[in-house]
């Protein structure tokens, strides 16, 4: 029987075929890992890829992330109508000498503490100085320095800036309606006979109890601390230290109201802890207690059950379920 002809191809033929399916052998394997690096749809990997190679995804990823409970709406009202009342109770004229008698305690601190002449000026100005310090700082340094321009995000900044805005403005209505209704003598005005009409004492002589200064001074020092304490700003060190040096300037601020003749000991110590009150305790209280970032169970996590069993031998009770 006759072989069918088999027709060959030339050797040279042959040989670019073969050159031609190793290129395209190659070219496939190429054309797959670039599929895996630049996040092809043929490629398994591809969702990685993409957040590995994409320089747009480098971009906007932030150092910094929110995962508290956020600011309401109601709150922002709540603060603009604190912020309204403490200036208009501010502008009230000077109360009556109410509260003119002075404890031990009080004496005790400013016969130690009260500085004289020029000094007690001094002293005075640098309690200013301070007070501004401890205001600014949370503010410019942590929300608009770290947050806004260091970390560009303005999700954290805008919160941060809420919730300071939240504490100044209690703050500063729990002092100014204080003030006006206790009616407290100074303890320089106490000295120069304030309790009469005196146009050396000033319009608020009778102002003493609370100290604004030192209430706005550990708001600003909680504020700094509980940022810190929660977003790490400024790492595993600068976190702790940030917070003790602004309770250290805080604390100098009480001391210098006191050295001032401006404040009883008694009146430093209210302002010490309305300002913790309003600046620590309230923003977590409020937000930083609730994070939302942590596993949260349905009602089943803790589920139990009873049920019988028995055998030849014995009866009984078993307990099961998930815990």
């Amino acid at each position: 029987m006759r072989q069918p002809a088999v027709r060959r191809l030339p050797s040279g033929s042959v040989t670019i075929i073969r050159r031609v399916a190793c290129l395209g052998f190659v070219a496939s394997i190429v054309h797959g890992g670039a599929a895996i690096a630049q996040g092809y749809p043929d490629s398994d990997n591809s969702s990685e890829a993409v957040q590995v190679s994409d320089p747009r995804s480098i971009s906007t990823t932030h150092r910094l992330e929110w995962h508290w409970k956020q600011v309401h709406w109601g709150e922002l009202v709540a603060t603009a109508n604190l912020t309204v009342g403490a200036i208009v109770v501010s502008q009230v004229a000077d109360p009556p000498a109410r509260w003119t008698r002075v404890n031990a305690f009080d004496n005790w601190f400013r016969d130690r503490l009260k500085a004289e002449g020029a000094t007690q000026r001094r002293i005075d100005r640098a309690s200013d100085a301070l007070a501004l310090t401890l205001i600014g700082f949370p503010v410019l340094v942590d929300s608009v320095g770290v947050a806004l321009i260091g970390d560009k995000n303005r999700e954290v900044a805008g919160q941060l800036l809420a919730i300071q805005a939240q504490a100044f403005a209690m703050t500063g209505f729990l002092t100014t309606a204080t003030k006006a209704a206790t009616g407290r003598e100074r303890p320089y005005a106490q000295e120069q006979g304030c309790a009469e009409f005196n146009l050396d004492c000033g319009r608020d002589a009778n102002k003493s109890y609370f100290s604004g200064h030192t209430s706005f001074a550990f708001t600003g020092a909680g504020l700094t601390c509980v940022a810190h304490k929660h977003l790490r700003l400024f790492g595993r060190v600068g976190d702790p230290l940030a917070c003790a040096t602004a309770l250290t300037l805080a604390s100098a601020t009480a001391i210098f109201r006191v050295s001032a003749n401006a404040h009883w000991a008694t009146g430093v110590l209210t302002g010490a802890g309305v300002g913790l009150f309003s600046g620590w305790l309230m923003p977590w209280l409020l937000h930083f207690r609730h994070d939302t970032s942590e596993p949260h169970d349905g009602p089943m996590r803790a589920h139990r059950f009873l049920s019988p069993y028995g055998s030849r031998h014995e009866l009984g009770l078993s307990l099961a379920g998930a815990f």
